[in-house]
């Protein structure tokens, strides 16, 4: 969202942009020159208070809404279209929907009643939708959602900011990592679908079979998930249990992810779920060999044996493997770097994909009502 912010064709005036929290989020929009509103839909309490909460968050939107009279609203998140897109739909203003490989994907998991309205919700009420990945599309058009709706739009990066390999270099130095010593990136949030246990495993197998590494791990724990502080302790604790306490540099939550990719020679994502997988596309940016689990998300960005190694999410000897595999062959991984790089230029570049969503809203607010 914050990219396409930054480098939309709409000026910034016209933009306002509704939030749950006060946060790092809110500063940044402040300092883009960007207006941002807080409507709070969340937080913890009574049952009582948190239908309180939620009535006075409807109440609040709509008055914004109102105010505001958006030539179209933009709902970054399925959570978004549920609350202030379903009262942007009352009020008639059309929507367009970011649809990020998280909700269809998990409709199984729903009660058959809650499927159909939200099905019906989509068809009748939201003006275009816009998936990051064609699997969650297939997904959509199973379900019975109009497909003229639909057209996917990759994640897009910015390439540039992957072509710094002084950074890397620089980070390397600070860490006292020297330049020929083989580094594997690790790049992700800190809970347990994004299957860091199944990493520090192959790990631990990587250092008893003899190899020589370092693994920079990059990523924090979110406020999102239950006890967090916790998993993230139970984390330390397993790569000290593993001996891996000097192999393993823990970066917490970075900001020059560019510059992480920039410091290795491999990135591994080894997810049990994964809607997308935007490190992936990070990693190829930086022309790294990607190690992926073999799920649909990353089947969409790289390709086996051309860009990366795929292996079975949560197959940790069959991770350990293609590990080696690229640890022994460097030139296979540079080949695999310089063919992720183009692959990153010809489909998820950020200026292709700011250009699709600023369509996708002229499109939706151009329509009938």
């Amino acid at each position: 969202m914050l990219d396409h912010l930054r480098r939309t064709r709409f000026p910034k005036e016209r933009i306002v942009v509704l939030l749950n929290q006060r946060g790092e989020l809110r500063d940044v929009l402040r300092k883009e020159g960007i207006r941002s509103e807080l409507v709070r839909w969340k937080g913890g309490g009574t049952y009582l208070g948190r239908q309180l909460r939620w009535y006075g968050a409807m109440l609040r939107a709509a008055r914004l809404l109102r105010q505001l009279n958006p030539a179209v609203v933009v709902c970054n998140t399925f959570p978004d279209l549920d609350t202030t897109g379903r009262v942007a739909a009352r009020l008639g203003f059309p929507i367009v929907w970011r649809a990020r490989a998280d909700t269809f994907t998990q409709a199984h998991d729903w009660p058959a009643d809650r499927r159909k309205e939200v099905v019906r919700f989509l068809n009748e009420s939201v003006t275009r939708i816009v998936p990051t990945t064609s699997y969650e599309t297939r997904l959509m058009l199973e379900a019975g959602v109009d497909r003229r709706k639909i057209n996917v739009v990759h994640n897009g990066v910015d390439l540039k900011r992957y072509d710094d390999r002084a950074a890397g270099k620089r980070l390397r130095e600070e860490l006292h990592i020297s330049q020929n010593e083989y580094v594997i990136a690790f790049v992700a949030r800190m809970i347990q679908q994004k299957g860091y246990e199944v990493f520090f495993g192959a790990l631990a197998g990587l250092k008893l079979a003899g190899y020589a590494f370092r693994a920079l791990v990059a990523g924090d724990v979110t406020l999102l998930e239950d006890r967090p502080q916790e998993y993230k302790a139970g984390l330390h604790r397993m790569v000290c249990e593993l001996n891996l306490g000097e192999r393993v540099v823990f970066l917490g939550q970075r900001k020059d992810v560019p510059a992480v990719m920039n410091a290795a020679d491999l990135f591994v994502l080894s997810s049990l779920k994964e809607p997308f997988g935007t490190t992936a596309v990070e990693a190829m940016a930086a022309a790294l060999p990607v190690v992926a689990s073999d799920l649909p998300g990353p089947r969409e960005s790289m390709l086996n044996e051309e860009t990366g190694i795929f292996f079975p999410a949560g197959d940790i000897q069959a991770l350990q493997r293609a590990i080696v595999r690229l640890i022994e062959s460097p030139e296979m991984g540079r080949r695999m770097g310089e063919l992720g790089r183009r692959r990153a230029e010809a489909r998820f570049d950020l200026r292709a994909y700011v250009s699709s969503m600023d369509e996708e809203c002229r499109i939706a607010a151009t329509m009938p009502g």
